[in-house]
This record gives C-alpha cells, structure tokens and sequence, in this order.
C-alpha cells in the first residue's frame, strides 16, 4: 500500500508540474507578445518601390466570429477557421499600407449567419472607406455565407474547377426520438431504442425554451417560427445578392436556388465575372486601376518571440496543438447547436460533434 501511495504522489507531482508549467508560460506569453512592430505585410512580386500597392489576402475555412478561447489564434498558422475579429484586425492593419486595390481569395463553405454577415460589412466597409476595388476569387470553394461575404466586392472570379453558389439558409435541424426506451453507447457508436420506456423531466420556464429538445416532437408554432425565421434571413441574402450581382429577386429564387455550380453555369448565373486564376485576377485588377507598375504585398506570418517558440519545439507541444485543434473544433461545433446560426454546405464538417 505505501509503494502505491508513494507511486501516486510522484505521478500526481508530475502531472501538477505540468499543469503549473503551462499555467506559467503562458502568462508570460501575455507579458511578452509578439512583436507588433514589424510589417503586417510584404512584398511578393512587382516592383517594390512602386506606390502602387495591391494586397493578397488568403482565407480558408468555415466562417466564425470569434475564437471561443483567449488563445492567440496567430500562433498557428495552419488553423484554417475563417475569424470575422481577426479579419477586421488585418484590415486594420493594413490601412496603412494605402493600397490601390484588395484581392481576397477565399476557399469556404460558409459559416455562422452573423458571421458572414459581419465579413460582409467589414470588407465594405473597408472598401468604401478607403475607396478601393476589391476582387474576390476562389481557388475551390466559394458557397453559402462564403458567396455572402464575397457580395461586397467589386468582381467575383474562380479557379476552373471551383464551385460557387449555395445562396440559401439553413436552420439547425430538429431530430425527435419516438417513444424512446433506452440509449447505449458501443464499440459501433451509440444507439436509440425507441418504444416506450424513458422518462424525460425538464425545468424550464417559457414556452419552446426547450427547444430542440430531441425527446418531444415539435410543435406546429415552433415549426412556423423557425420557417419565418430562416426565410427572413434568405430574403436578406437574396436581396444582397441581387443589389451587388444586378440579378433580379425572382430569378435568384426561382432560377439559382441554393444550388452550387460550376465555374461555367456560374459565369451563366451572373453569379461569378469570369473563370480566372489568381494571376489573372491579378493582371485584371492592374488593367482595372490603370497601373504601369505596381507591387503586390501579402500577409507574412508573425515573428514568435523565444516563449512562443517554446511551445512549437517543446516535447508538449503535439498535446498542446490536439488541445488548439480540439477548441477549433468545439467552435465549428457550436455553429450547429445553437440557433439559426446555420450556414454551411458541408455536413462532414460537423462529422465530429
């Protein structure tokens, strides 16, 4: 017994250990951020010298708001979440480079409604406030809140072989478990056997605050007001869609749908300017503003000061990434658990929730 406890304890100290380590790096990482000083941006091709400055920014990934977490999203560099906050934060930064023209190349299926709307307004804003073109393109996939985002741009291009469209919403989807009689869980996943047998008890206060609730069928109110709901969102898709795109409302509704397409019926749609590779759209952008020489600058990565290079070299640091990975996760994740937030195309992004 004494060598168990004794063997407990040292497995107990270490673990604390650890615990405390991260606890601590990490508030110094607070005290020691990266170096704000440097360039947000750099030159790619063209003539550096040239004032003539066009930007390439890259965005990959379902479309959020926000991190969940406090962790500084910059620090990796291969999580590919679409940040609505992080997005403003690079725009910010690159007021200052006093740019002739913006190239967003986006490859998304969409997001959160509030978030895509929220990219919407930002890159609006950002154009209109610094009276600039901006053109979008995609690589692969430009769909659903993607496409919204897109809508404020001067001209859409995509890669032959990318798919555009998805202009339609869509609610969390209500599974109801009839007469339930039990729940397990096994190596083959987990199961519902449904007959009659479970008995489900709820405190709530307010009609439909257990919405959702898997155990009760919803009823004919709840069903109606989730419809108004997402229809009221689609009409403002839709009618941005047709403001931007010059598209009549019925022909969106009735003619497009939320279908995607490819690069051609896209083009046919009024849905896209041109089939184009990123290099095109750059010689398009140059034509458009009537440059003779410019530089095209893109965003570098952040410098990691010596505690945040501590994390990527350390022997933690596959765990500490798996945790990283495991909040990305949980953020896609509340996409689909939490109101008519829904905008996505792909279900195998939620394959994990």
């Amino acid at each position: 017994m004494g060598t168990f406890i004794r063997t407990f304890i040292k497995i107990f100290a270490f673990l604390s250990a650890i615990s405390i380590f991260f606890i601590l790096l990490s508030l110094v990482i607070n005290f020691f951020p990266i170096n704000q000083n440097n360039k947000y941006f750099i030159n790619s091709i063209g003539d550096e010298n040239s004032p003539n400055k066009i930007a390439i920014i890259n965005l990959n990934g379902p479309i959020l708001n926000e991190p969940s977490s406090n962790l500084d999203i910059n620090l990796f560099s291969n999580i590919e979440i679409i940040y609505a906050a992080h997005v403003k934060e690079v725009l910010a930064e690159l007021e200052s480079e006093e740019i002739k023209g913006l190239i967003i190349s986006i490859n998304s299926p969409g997001g959160s409604v509030s978030a895509s709307y929220n990219l919407y307004n930002i890159f609006n804003d950002f154009k209109n406030k610094n009276n600039i073109k901006i053109f979008f393109h995609t690589y692969e996939l430009m769909a659903s809140g993607a496409y919204w985002a897109a809508m404020s741009g001067n001209k859409i291009f995509a890669n032959y072989g990318s798919l555009v469209g998805s202009i339609g919403v869509q609610g969390p989807d209500w599974i109801y478990f009839d007469k339930p009689v039990a729940i397990s869980s096994g190596l083959l996943g987990s199961s519902i056997e449904t007959k009659n047998g479970i008995k489900k008890f709820n405190n709530i206060a307010g009609s439909s605050k257990d919405l959702f609730d898997p155990f009760r069928a919803p009823t004919n109110n709840e069903i109606n007001d989730l419809q108004i709901a997402v229809q009221n969102i689609y009409n403002d898709f839709v009618n941005v869609v047709s403001k931007n795109r010059k598209i009549e409302n019925e022909f969106i509704i009735n003619e497009i749908g939320a279908m995607i397409y490819d690069t051609k019926t896209a083009k046919d749609k009024f849905l896209i300017d041109d089939t184009a590779s990123l290099d095109i759209v750059i010689k398009k952008m140059v034509e458009n503003l009537k440059l003779k020489n410019y530089q095209i600058i893109k965003k570098k990565g952040y410098k990691l000061n010596i505690f945040q290079k501590l994390i990527h070299t350390n022997f933690f640091s596959k765990n500490y990434m798996n945790y990283v990975y495991d909040l990305q996760n949980q953020d896609i994740c509340n996409i689909s658990k939490f109101g008519l937030s829904l905008m996505i195309l792909q279900n195998e992004l939620f394959s994990n929730c």
